[in-house]
């Protein structure tokens, strides 16, 4: 099997091609007879054999960048058309550049080492002529003395067929991350519309299942009522057992109706003022804040962001609300603020404590529907779905969110949302 069918053979069968191009040999430093390589996609870099630094790769790409014509770049003297390249010529004088999208700077590179070559010349073929006594002076046998000139920041040329393997590579590439990007999108899809069919679903079953409920529990305060003194002391405990568990089902599915709303409902995606959205929520939860004698900290400003402001103000309150019943703590406070996300058009927000904390294996249950880490009445009850709903609003803001905790000291939750909507960014260029 050719080289290049072992790597278009391996990217068909790895979840994630890159492991295909970089994960055995033969590999992609025997397609082209290079001593290094790299690999560049969505901001990732993999690095094979001998390589620029990072910091030299980066200023590598960017230039490659620029230059928006080129589907296939080759040279082996990079130096002379990116001077920054001198300094790292003993590994990279010679390139190779398939370009896999334009714009996006997804690149494989091939390096080749400088070799440094003596050139014999039968003189100095820089100063042919002399000067004597104020007249130019030919001399012929002078002209034919052995000169040497040393030639650096060149590598070995490359064949036209290692440039034309780089460029068949290039093809394959883009035809498999074309199929994998239709198999995601047709997956979406129907992931899409599975969850609009359970979303309706579970709304349509938990509209429906209230009204039995609530019959239940009417008619079982009714025969209380109408028994009167008459009822012995164990039926009568029964009847009062069913009438807990009738509010506690109703509570479950008036949080699985809550959960099924916020899936369906439209956001109505706008600039917010973040600040404003914590003072409407902190003045609705002041009588709780005040009780618990909880001191809310606020370190700076919050920067704006793209989202809905409702459903944002009802995050903040989740997780405010978490922040103050998971706290044994003789001094409670909850600190509120943003950090960079590493992405400029987005920022992390969080929301800080210095409660019981949560272990780190339960640090994904606790996102699931109606999951408690606690005994039912501990910590003030609930149904356990106040974190599913902030994962599921965030999650539709196209955001994401994860959390640190330290068991017994405390717990920060982290949410990202757009600090601007959609395609603005380099709307001017």
């Amino acid at each position: 099997m050719s080289v290049h069918a072992a790597l278009v053979e391996r990217m068909a069968r790895e979840v994630d091609f890159i492991s295909g191009l970089t994960g055995s040999e033969p590999g992609l430093l025997e397609l082209v007879h290079a001593q290094g390589a790299a690999l560049h996609f969505h901001g990732q870099t993999t690095v094979l054999g001998a390589a620029p630094s990072d910091e030299q790769l980066a200023g590598l790409l960017a230039w490659l960048g620029t230059r928006h014509d080129e589907e296939v770049f080759v040279t082996d003297r990079l130096s002379s058309e990116y001077p920054e390249a001198k300094d790292f010529q003993d590994v990279a004088s010679g390139l190779i550049a398939a370009s896999m999208s334009r714009g996006r700077n997804n690149y494989v590179l091939w390096f080749r080492p400088e070799v440094v070559q003596t050139v014999d010349w039968g003189g100095n073929p820089t100063k042919p002529v002399e000067m004597e006594e104020g007249q130019l002076r030919l001399h012929p046998r002078k002209s034919f003395e052995l000169w040497k000139e040393t030639v650096r920041g060149r590598s070995l040329p490359w064949k036209p067929y290692e440039v034309e393997a780089a460029a068949e590579l290039r093809r394959s590439i883009i035809d498999v991350a074309l199929q994998r990007s239709e198999a995601l999108l047709k997956l979406n899809t129907e992931l899409e519309r599975s969850n609009v069919e359970l979303d309706a679903f579970a709304y349509a079953a938990s509209h429906d299942l209230k009204e039995p409920l609530r019959g239940i529990h009417n008619y079982t305060l009714l025969a209380l009522r109408e028994a009167g003194e008459v009822l012995p002391p164990t039926p009568r405990a029964r009847l009062d057992t069913v009438v807990r568990l009738t509010q506690r089902m109703e509570g479950l599915i008036n949080s699985l109706l809550h959960y099924a709303q916020v899936g369906r409902m439209e956001l109505s995606l706008r600039e917010t003022n973040v600040n404003e959205v914590v003072a409407q929520v902190l003045e609705l939860l002041k009588p709780r804040l005040e009780e618990a004698r909880v001191e809310v900290r606020i370190p700076r400003p919050l920067p704006s962001a793209w989202c809905d402001r409702v459903r944002l103000a009802e995050v903040f309150t989740n997780l405010i609300t978490n922040a103050l019943k998971y706290n044994d703590k003789a001094e409670r406070w909850v600190e509120l603020g943003a950090v960079p996300d590493g992405d400029e058009a987005r920022v992390a927000y969080y929301v800080r404590d210095n409660g019981i904390g949560i272990k780190p294996e339960y640090h994904e249950a606790i996102f699931r529907i109606f999951k408690r880490l606690h005994g039912r009445d501990r910590y003030g009850g609930g149904t356990g779905t106040g974190l599913t709903i902030v994962k599921r609003i965030i999650e539709r803001h196209n955001g994401h969110v994860w959390l640190e905790s330290t068991p017994g000291e405390g717990t920060t939750f982290y949410f990202t949302l757009a600090v601007e909507p959609p395609g603005r960014e380099g709307a001017g260029e």
